[in-house]
């Protein structure tokens, strides 16, 4: 679909039903076709071989211009799913409120970062509005706290989130 519309567009058409298609003439229809892209009414238009190579991908100019670094924030993530993975071994070998309340910071952050990652892909402003946005962001924010806010009342009024764990698997 994009080949014919590509060459319907740049007039290519006549050429490529003639002769098989070299890289070169491939490559001087791709630089007279633009992709145009649409963001809030607005039509941005750019050369496909001079378009960042996310604004290709993800058919979305907002995801360049934020500008963010996302590595960084990604090796995070990663980092605090590995402390979890000997957190948990260590709340239950030897529970105190220390490794208690780490665990219960890490499983909170977690979830609120997972739960945040599901909001942004599936309410999206253009999808489903401002309001329902920011409903749910405000929702996974309250859930993270209502979360954190049960984990520390187990830790320092009950027997600790690692004597929790074992008593489930006790069940």
């Amino acid at each position: 679909m994009l080949s014919l519309r590509l060459f319907r567009q740049t007039k290519c058409s006549m050429f490529a039903t003639q002769r098989p298609i070299s890289f070169n003439a491939l490559s001087k229809c791709v630089n007279r076709f633009n992709v145009t892209s649409r963001l809030d009414n607005k039509t941005l238009t750019k050369p496909l071989l001079t378009a960042p190579m996310i604004a290709r991908f993800t058919g979305s100019a907002a995801a360049v211009k934020t500008g963010k670094n996302y590595g960084s924030f990604w090796r995070t993530e990663r980092i605090v799913s590995i402390a979890l993975m000997g957190l948990f071994p260590a709340s239950v070998l030897y529970s105190s409120q220390i490794v208690d309340t780490l665990l219960a910071a890490t499983i909170s952050l977690h979830v609120y970062w997972g739960l945040e990652a599901l909001v942004v892909d599936y309410l999206r402003v253009p999808v489903v509005g401002q309001l329902a946005n920011k409903a749910g962001h405000a929702a996974i924010a309250l859930l993270a706290i209502v979360t954190l806010a049960g984990f520390l009342q187990v830790i320092f009024n009950g027997d600790g989130l690692g004597n929790a764990i074992v008593q489930l698997w006790k069940l």
